[in-house]
């Protein structure tokens, strides 16, 4: 009975989302702001007279010299957050039904059956929820809600005060609002169409198939809301673009309506990402972090543009410049990112005609896609020449240096995206498969990576409207001497080592000693102002450390993933129980197999002790697993994550000589890649974090 009330509840959701478009559409709000001309034939005016505190009031009416009604505040509901928080209390009751029915096993929805079992664990149940179509969607929806009721309460007080001052800001608001609600309406309509979660069948199964061993991940069941909330910002980020077109508002306070959005989207696709990156690499046996397939392209791209968006929007604020271009990055980010949902829940390898006319190949999604964004596009190319730039900036300014990093971030996620859908285009017109992996991406992408990279290294130092190549080079010299020793001494200590990982690594040194150099003048070279100099450190602000913190972290990522790829010694080989084996710096001493059982799989587990200079420092575990159910076998490889590298264990089966085929993997350097993502990770923690701290002290709340 509870699917029910979920079922009835999304179907809510698309007339609730329907009617906060219409409530807050221009065209009721202009009809109000006819009416309200239409009465205002007269006003009042109140006269104040007293001089010791007793006030008198008197009504004076005088004629109307109100030149034309738009000088008039446009009309609002009165209550603005009503609708979001009942579009939400409505998604958390849909959810809430979804997640029960798993929890419960009813298996006469197909979604359950289709995706769960009675013998799975609790933890995973839940997780399923989020992991076929329907389910996905409806998060989808929940996430957009939440963020709908959160950009609701972030313009509450700015609508509060613009109901007396500008009516132009009120109006923005309205569009932002209806737009909102209509992509909400939209997203609740696409889910009942292609993947109704609350179907249900006349004769239930008497159990399900089984969850998808893959599925079966803590990491997984956590990377879905992290994406869906990131897909939510830039739902917002869209919004809040197109309503700034509506009303010719690209302006420094759209830039500052942006800005949490821009950072918080930025933080979620890019935790997403690295949740996305260290489960393919520690649940795998194969031992690589990134494959370049369309699940793992369809957050990136994203992510790209919206990194992009980062620093146009921070351009935009500062100077007024960049409309066009802040605008149409705002639109594009939700367009990949919504194509992406479509690419990663879609059959694109039949033919097209087959593709749509499948009942579940999210045929809503993609006609949905269509309409919306041609139409944002449309508009976009009406209004764009409209936003003629006010101000010039010059060609060596950090605004420059800003509008190429975006730029060629933009052009990044286009090539990737084309790699991605290639194979699918080609497969359509000819019926030929193809695989486009990383030796496309590496030769695509490396010319335009390698500017990228040195570009970033200016990054810190660049003056806003104009600066002198003379003063550049004289701030820059720390930092070209650290970068050239650190490409001497890994040129040397490695002799033979190939140019290319040596560009790298050399690229990351740049941006890692241009970040650092910087930093060192500002807290160093600059005025103690009486007291001491790490008083410096203070005066920096919170931007400036979130983006020092995050090239630092690109930078070690960098260094990290490129040693690594260099430097990686694998073994593979036929154990027996007692043999050791030498990989890197580490000896691994194989002690056998155990047949063990686990809550709904049998495993075959292997024991590892990992030694270093004849000292044990860890046991590894390494698993086969076998599920019944689903009757999949899974290879689960165990790491070690050592100071100067990561260990990556894996077992197969057994081989001719009667011994286990085992995989042994040292990357060097790996943990830099996983410090750099969270260093990255913490720069954007640090600016939003930053930003509530000082909006509660602004309201007068304590900070605890």
């Amino acid at each position: 009975m509870l699917a029910e009330f979920g079922h009835f509840a999304l179907l809510l959701i698309l007339v609730a989302g329907f009617s906060q478009a219409l409530l807050f559409s221009p065209l009721r709000l202009h009809a109000g702001r006819i009416v309200a001309s239409l009465s205002f034939g007269t006003k009042t005016v109140t006269a104040v007279s007293g001089n010791s505190g007793n006030e008198a009031l008197s009504d004076v009416h005088e004629p109307d010299t109100t030149p034309h009604s738009s000088a008039l505040p446009t009309p609002f509901p009165n209550n603005l957050i009503a609708l979001p928080l009942i579009i939400l209390a409505l998604g958390i009751l849909s959810q809430a039904a979804l997640i029960h029915a798993f929890v419960v096993s009813d298996f006469s929805l197909p979604i359950v059956a289709d995706v769960s079992h009675s013998s799975t664990p609790l933890l995973f149940r839940v997780g399923a929820a989020f992991t076929p179509d329907g389910g996905a969607m409806l998060l989808w929806v929940l996430a957009t809600a939440l963020a709908n009721n959160v950009f609701a309460l972030q313009v509450f007080r700015r609508a509060s005060h613009t109901l007396t001052t500008a009516s132009s800001d009120t109006l923005f608001i309205a569009n932002a609002l209806s737009i909102l609600g209509l992509v909400i309406a939209l997203l609740a309509l696409v889910t009942l169409i292609d993947a109704d979660p609350f179907l249900r069948v006349a004769v239930a199964p008497l159990d399900g198939r089984g969850m998808s061993p893959q599925s079966q991940d803590v990491l997984r069941i956590l990377r879905e809301p992290v994406l869906y909330l990131g897909l939510a910002g830039l739902t917002v980020i869209f919004t809040v673009s197109i309503a700034g077109l509506l009303t010719h508002k690209i302006d420094r306070s759209f830039a500052e309506t942006l800005r949490p959005w821009v950072i918080g989207t930025w933080l979620f696709l890019g935790l997403a990402i690295a949740i996305n990156a260290y489960r393919s690499y520690s649940q795998q046996a194969w031992g690589n972090w990134w494959y370049w397939d369309t699940a793992e392209n369809s957050l990136l791209i994203p992510w790209l543009l919206t990194t992009a968006l980062v620093h146009c929007r921070a351009v935009l604020e500062k100077t007024d410049t960049l409309k066009s271009w802040t605008a149409f990055l705002g639109v594009s980010a939700f367009a990949v990112g919504w194509f992406g949902v479509y690419l990663s829940r879609s059959d694109l390898l039949g033919p097209l005609t087959e593709t749509l006319s499948q009942s579940a190949d999210s045929t809503a999604l993609l006609v949905g896609f269509c309409l919306l964004f041609s139409a944002a596009y449309f508009l976009f190319w009406r209004q764009a020449d409209r936003m003629a730039e006010q101000k010039a900036f010059g060609f060596v300014s950090r605004e420059s240096g800003m509008f190429l990093n975006s730029v060629t971030l933009s052009l990044i996620a286009a090539v990737i995206l084309i790699g991605t859908i290639y194979p699918l285009v080609l497969r359509w017109v000819d019926g030929e498969n193809i695989t486009v992996g990383a030796p496309f991406y590496v030769e695509a992408l490396l010319p335009v990576v390698l500017p990228l990279m040195f570009i970033m290294g200016f990054a810190p130092v660049l003056r806003w409207r104009q600066d002198e190549l003379w003063l550049i080079g004289r701030r820059m010299k720390l930092a070209v001497m650290l970068s050239l020793i650190i490409v001497l001494f890994v040129s040397i200590r490695f002799i033979d080592l190939s140019p290319l990982p040596l560009i790298g690594i050399g690229l990351a040194g740049w941006i890692l000693a241009a970040a650092l150099s910087d930093l060192w003048a500002r807290l160093w070279h600059q005025p103690d102002h009486g007291e001491s100099k790490y008083r410096n450190l203070q005066l920096l602000g919170p931007r400036y450390i979130s983006m020092t913190l995050a090239h630092i972290g690109l930078a070690i990522l960098i260094a990290g993933g490129s040693a690594s790829a260099v430097w990686e010694e694998q073994v593979v080989l036929s154990a027996r129980a007692g043999q050791s084996i030498e990989v890197g710096p580490y000896n691994l001493q194989y002690e056998g197999v155990a047949l063990l059982a686990g809550e709904n799989y049998a495993t075959r587990q292997a024991t590892f002790i990992l030694y270093r200079h004849s000292l044990p420092v860890a046991e590894l575990f390494p698993e086969i697993r076998y599920y019944p159910i689903r009757g999949t076998e899974t290879r689960e490889a165990d790491i070690f994550h050592g100071r100067d590298g990561d260990v990556h264990v894996s077992v197969g089966d057994r081989s001719e000589d009667g011994g286990r085929i085992v995989t042994v993997r040292f990357l060097p350097m790996m943990p830099w890649v996983w410090t750099g993502m969270i260093l990255m990770l913490i720069g954007g923690s640090i600016s939003i974090l930053t930003r509530m701290f000082l909006r509660i002290r602004k309201n007068g709340v304590p900070a605890s």
